[in-house]
């Protein structure tokens, strides 16, 4: 049987949903005569002020009317995930994330849980694009999926186009359609859609000539597309595509050269379109990768403007500067006796000097602190993998069990772990780590975190009290 969207795991004391009746354990079918099939349906149809609720309890069918503002929140929870199916990706791009895991059930060293199941999931949901920024292909949209599209108006989509040209987006990305991606960018804007693009970007594949191609074929479809990223293909030791396939070259990582003239590209573009739109916006960006690998200087923040696609790499280290230089200064001045205490700061090993640059920044600031940063080599995807997002718990352990004093405070980022912040990639529960390491352990997801778990050490209150935390996460 299908699986139905909409069991209420919550209901807001005091709301619409609340003064209605709806209960815990409620399931709800329709509003407004509208099925429910998941999370974005439901955002479409209970936006309305009248509401005609259809719902089941205890496989009794009933009904309510709600009336609220268009702007109130109807007061329900789902305890569920946002879609029950979440649309696959029958593709089989050259880059694919999924090729650099290990096989899904071989045995692999060190994995005592085997790697978290959910990293297997190849997303290419149109649903998920519109909720969370997830990219796509738009290779596997029925005709169906058209008609929602346009009739709930689901704007803007995030798009893998990787390169315009058809012939070679056929090879890179090898799924149905993939050659029609101009078509099918088109189709959304004669929905009145809009779209930020991808360039994934593979030496010698899509670059140079081509990525001039697709640039300038995607600057034609403005303002369709909104914006377009380049970003540097990310391999592990697992890909499988080390040897040549077809008539396309073996991947490998850019060279620091390399980088360079795509950065140079790149910018030329840049500097035409800052100087030919009224708000400077630059359109194409680069992803932060580019000037790690290079050690060019990142742009201003002016530079990224609404940071649409910082969950894309593009601009989060600018971001999590500029946030580090407004929240500093709620450090504490000083640690109480006895001192010093001492802070391990833990990161992988391509934010290494970004994060110095924070621990230099406490040490002037803090008076009876020490702090050592910790970069944290990966050996199981390999030590050409810098990310701290894709560290897994057993590295991060085996390089804190090597250091001489972990301190009083261990600090690592929550991007290293699942969605509810409980897994490692490689299925480690925060339990079992913490257990394994005689310092305190904190995830923080950003500044102004790190800067809380600091003030607790010193015996403060917390300095955000009364304020909004912005739960944007580095994946640095």
């Amino acid at each position: 049987m299908p699986k139905l969207y909409g069991w209420v795991r919550e209901v807001v004391p005091e709301s619409p949903a609340d003064h209605a009746g709806l209960q815990p354990g409620d399931l709800i079918k329709t509003i407004n005569g509208h099925l429910i099939r998941d999370l974005v349906d439901y955002r479409f149809y209970v936006a309305e002020e009248e509401l005609l609720i259809g719902y089941e309890r205890q496989q009794d069918e009933r009904s309510v009317a709600v009336a609220k503002r268009a702007d109130e929140n109807l007061g329900v929870l789902f305890g569920e995930e946002p879609a029950p199916f979440i649309r696959q990706c029958a593709n089989k791009c050259v880059f694919c994330f999924i090729k650099g895991l290990p096989e899904r059930f071989a045995p692999q060293p060190g994995l005592e849980h085997g790697m978290r199941s959910s990293l297997y999931i190849k997303d290419d949901d149109y649903r998920y694009s519109f909720l969370f920024g997830n990219f796509i292909t738009l290779t596997n949209l029925k005709e169906l999926d058209w008609q929602r599209l346009d009739e709930q108006k689901l704007t803007p989509l995030y798009v893998s186009v990787h390169c315009t040209n058809p012939e070679l987006r056929r090879k890179m990305v090898d799924g149905p359609r993939a050659g029609e991606i101009i078509e099918h960018i088109k189709r959304l804007g004669d929905m009145g859609l809009t779209c930020h693009t991808q360039l994934v970007l593979c030496p010698p594949i899509n670059d140079g000539e081509e990525l001039e191609r697709s640039i300038q074929e995607l600057t034609a479809l403005r303002p369709i597309v909104e914006s377009i990223s380049a970003v540097p293909v990310g391999l592990t030791k697992y890909n499988n595509m080390i040897q040549p396939t077809g008539d396309l070259p073996a991947l490998r990582p850019y060279t620091r050269e390399e980088a360079e003239v795509v950065i140079d590209q790149v910018e030329a573009h840049q500097r035409r379109f800052a100087a030919e739109n009224s708000d400077g916006d630059p359109f194409v960006f680069l992803s932060d990768e580019w000037y790690y690998i290079t050690g060019r200087e990142f742009p201003p923040s002016e530079h990224y403007g609404l940071f649409s696609q910082i969950e894309n790499g593009v601009g989060m280290t600018r971001f999590l500067i500029e946030q580090w230089n407004r929240t500093r200064r709620r450090l504490p001045v000083e640690m109480p006796e006895p001192r010093p205490r001492r802070i391990t700061l833990v990161t992988g090993t391509m934010a290494q000097p970004v994060i110095e640059s924070f621990a230099q920044d406490i040490r002037e600031q803090v008076q009876g602190i020490e702090v050592n940063v910790v970069p944290v080599i990966n050996q199981f995807f390999g030590a050409q993998v810098t990310v701290a997002g894709l560290l897994c718990g057993q590295d991060v352990l085996e390089t804190l069990k090597a250091q001489d004093d972990l301190g009083d405070l261990v600090l690592l980022s929550r991007v290293m772990l699942d969605n509810d912040g409980t897994r490692f990639l490689d299925d480690i529960t925060v339990e079992e780590f913490k257990a394994q390491l005689p310092a305190r352990v904190e995830f923080v997801r950003n500044a102004q975190e790190t800067v809380e778990a600091i003030r607790t050490l010193a015996g403060l209150p917390a300095a955000t009290r009364g304020r909004q935390l912005v739960r944007l996460q580095s994946r640095l």
